[in-house]
C-alpha cells in the first residue's frame, strides 16, 4: 500500500515540515516500489533485496512497519474507535476513490481496444469500482491487452486490504479494552509473532503467506511504537543486539526472520531521526500514498503508448514525472482537503 501508512497526526504535521525522516522514507518506499514495478511491466525480472524480496516488496513492507508505529501512535493519543476509523477512512478512500473511478471511466475509456460503447456497457467496467469495497480487481476489458504485461491496470491495489485489515484489528483490540494497558497489546503482539514464527514464517513453511508477513511487520512497528522509551534511551545497544541475532539467524539460514528481527527497529530509529536535507522531503507535501496508487496506471499507459521505441529508462523517466507531479495534484487537491475534515480528539 505506499502503501496509505500515514496517522492524521502525522500527515497535518507533514505540511509543516515535521522535524523527522519519514516522508523521505515513504517517498523513496513508493519510488522503489514504482522502479520494481517498471521491470516487470517491461518484461523482465524484478531486482531482488538480499535473495527475498523485490524492491518493491521491501518497500511495501517498510510502509507496514511505518504504518503499525504511526498508527499505534495515533490510537494512544487519542483512544477512541470512532474518531480512529474516520481518520483511516479519510487517509484511505478519498484518493482511492478518485483514482479508481478515474483509472475506469477516463483512462479505460481512453486506451481501450474495445467501442466506447461496449466498453461502457462492459460488466468488468463495473466490477473495476469494487477496489472501493477492498475486493480487488486488476483488469478493465480491452485495455493494455498488448503490454508486455498484458491486462494489468492497478497491481497496487492488492496490499490496501491487508493494511485496512490491520486497522480493522486494532479497532476491535481497542473496542475490546486490549489496548487499554500496553502490556496487554504488548503481549498479545508477541502471541501473534510466535504462532507467525511456527505457523506463517517462510523459513518454516517454505512458502509467502504476504498477509501473514505484512501484519508481522505491522505489529511489530506497533511493537516498536511501545517499546520506543527503551530503545531510544539505548538506541546503540539495541541496534547492536539487533544486527548481531539477524546475522546469527541469516547464518543459520533464517533468512526471512532475520529481516523481521532487524528491518523494523532500523527503519524506525532512522524515520524517527531528524537528519538535515532528508528531515525537509515533506516540504511540499507528501506524495507517497499517491505515487503508490498512480504509478502502475501511469506506467501501463506511457508503456502501451511509447513501448519499445523509448525504452526502458526512457519510459521509466516519463512515467515517474508523470506519476510525482500527479501524486502532489492527489496531495493537496484530494488528500489534504479530506483530511481537514478529521475529527478532533475530545
Amino acid at each position: 500500500m505506499p502503501s496509505p501508512t500515514q496517522t492524521t497526526t502525522s500527515l497535518s504535521a507533514a505540511a509543516t515540515h515535521p522535524g523527522n525522516n519519514f516522508d523521505a522514507i515513504r517517498i523513496a518506499a513508493a519510488l522503489a516500489v514504482l522502479v520494481s514495478h517498471h521491470y516487470a511491466l517491461t518484461a523482465q525480472a524484478e531486482p531482488s533485496f538480499l535473495g527475498l524480496h523485490s524492491w518493491g516488496g521491501t518497500a511495501v513492507i517498510v510502509f507496514f512497519v511505518i504504518s503499525g508505529y504511526l498508527v499505534t501512535s495515533s490510537w494512544y493519543n487519542d483512544p477512541s474507535a470512532l474518531r480512529f476509523a474516520q481518520r483511516r477512512i479519510l487517509r484511505i478512500w478519498p484518493a482511492l476513490t478518485v483514482v479508481v473511478v478515474v483509472t475506469a471511466y477516463g483512462l479505460g475509456a481512453w486506451v481501450t481496444s474495445l467501442p466506447l460503447m461496449e466498453y461502457w456497457k462492459h460488466r468488468a467496467t463495473l466490477d473495476y469500482l469494487l477496489n472501493l469495497k477492498l475486493d480487488v480487481h486488476y483488469v478493465l476489458p480491452g485495455v493494455f491487452e498488448s503490454n508486455p504485461y498484458p491486462r494489468g491496470v492497478n497491481g497496487s491495489l492488492w496490499t490496501i486490504p491487508l493494511e485496512v485489515r490491520c486497522y480493522v484489528v486494532m479497532a476491535l483490540a481497542g473496542l475490546l479494552g486490549l489496548m487499554r494497558f500496553r502490556s496487554v497489546w504488548m503481549i498479545l503482539i508477541a502471541a501473534y509473532l510466535v504462532w507467525f514464527m511456527a505457523k506463517g514464517n517462510a523459513d518454516v513453511t517454505g512458502k509467502m503467506n504476504y498477509g501473514r508477513e505484512l501484519s508481522a511487520y505491522f505489529l511489530a512497528g506497533s511493537a516498536l511504537y511501545l517499546l520506543q522509551s527503551q530503545w531510544e534511551r539505548r538506541p546503540a545497544a539495541w541496534l547492536f543486539i539487533a544486527c548481531t541475532g539477524a546475522a546469527a539467524l541469516w547464518v543459520s539460514g533464517w533468512h526471512h526472520t532475520a529481516l523481521l528481527l532487524l528491518l523494523p527497529l532500523l527503519v524506525l530509529y532512522v524515520g524517527t531521526r531528524s537528519t538535515a536535507v532528508v528531515r525537509r522531503f515533506g516540504r511540499w507535501g507528501d506524495p507517497s500514498y499517491g505515487i503508490y496508487l498512480i504509478a502502475y496506471p501511469a506506467q501501463q499507459t506511457v508503456i502501451h503508448f511509447l513501448w519499445p521505441e523509448l525504452g526502458f529508462f526512457g519510459t521509466l523517466t516519463l512515467a515517474s514525472a508523470i506519476t510525482i507531479a500527479l501524486a502532489y495534484v492527489s496531495w493537496h487537491g484530494i488528500e489534504k482537503v479530506a483530511l481537514k475534515l478529521k475529527p478532533r480528539r475530545q
